[in-house]
């Protein structure tokens, strides 16, 4: 019995001998010094795509800042600037009131008419047609002038005022674009100005060349009402 039971045990222990490597086997083994070395990646990772969000934040605002529109077009959208007339037809108008849209610049020209009148209606209508028709011709060039230097000087005035207004605001802007947009505007403004000043001068010499339209038709009319100097002695047949 003894021998059959040292046989037995001795089996068994050899049977767990055999058994032991392949339990063993069966544990999960675990690298703790990967692992921490694979968080510090993840987490060099985060630290990256956290930067590239705030980069691309970034250029979105500094994109924004340098695009779009800051509705700088609607400053001064009141402001008058054509007003005085592009043609000749259009400052015939003006001087005759039938053109609206120079109605301010008609309004000038008559005040300044009336203002300088000497001959009352009534002097003016016992006067022959053609001694009339000049002296019209007369009080509305010399008016024209006055009406259109008067126009000019008043609205240039606040266009300097308008255009000093955006300079102010230039201090007031939010972004990059806002700005630009507002040099763009005094840029605008002051082309525009400049353009009126020329307008100005050509209405002016247009008036000029009317005071000496006027002046040879007084002396051709001269003419043909007394004739030629050296005729006047000549005896009538």
């Amino acid at each position: 019995m003894n021998i059959a039971r040292l046989s037995v045990f001795s089996s068994i222990v050899l049977l767990l001998v055999g058994v032991a490597p392949r339990a063993q086997a069966q544990w999960a083994v675990i690298d703790v010094g990967a692992i921490a070395q694979l968080v510090q990646q993840v987490e060099t990772l985060d630290q990256a795509l956290t930067t590239a969000r705030g980069q691309l934040t970034q250029a979105q605002q500094e994109f924004q800042a340098i695009t779009g529109s800051r509705g700088m077009q609607n400053l001064l959208a009141g402001t008058v600037r054509n007003y005085l007339p592009g043609n000749i037809t259009d400052l015939a108008s003006a001087l005759s009131q039938v053109n609206s849209g120079f109605s301010g610049l008609s309004t000038a020209i008559q005040s300044a008419a009336s203002a300088n009148a000497v001959l009352t209606p009534q002097q003016l209508q016992a006067l022959p047609p053609d001694q009339q028709a000049r002296i019209s011709a007369w009080r509305s060039t010399i008016a024209m002038l006055q009406g259109i230097t008067s126009s000019a000087l008043a609205n240039s005035s606040n266009r300097f005022s308008a255009i000093q207004q955006l300079i102010s605001a230039i201090g007031s802007a939010t972004d990059e674009k806002a700005a630009l947009d507002l040099q763009a505007r005094i840029g605008a403004e002051a082309g525009m100005l400049q353009n009126e000043q020329t307008k100005l001068q050509s209405l002016y010499q247009v008036a000029q060349a009317q005071q000496w339209v006027n002046a040879q038709q007084d002396r051709e009319a001269v003419i043909a009402g007394h004739g030629q100097f050296v005729q006047r002695f000549e005896p009538v047949p």
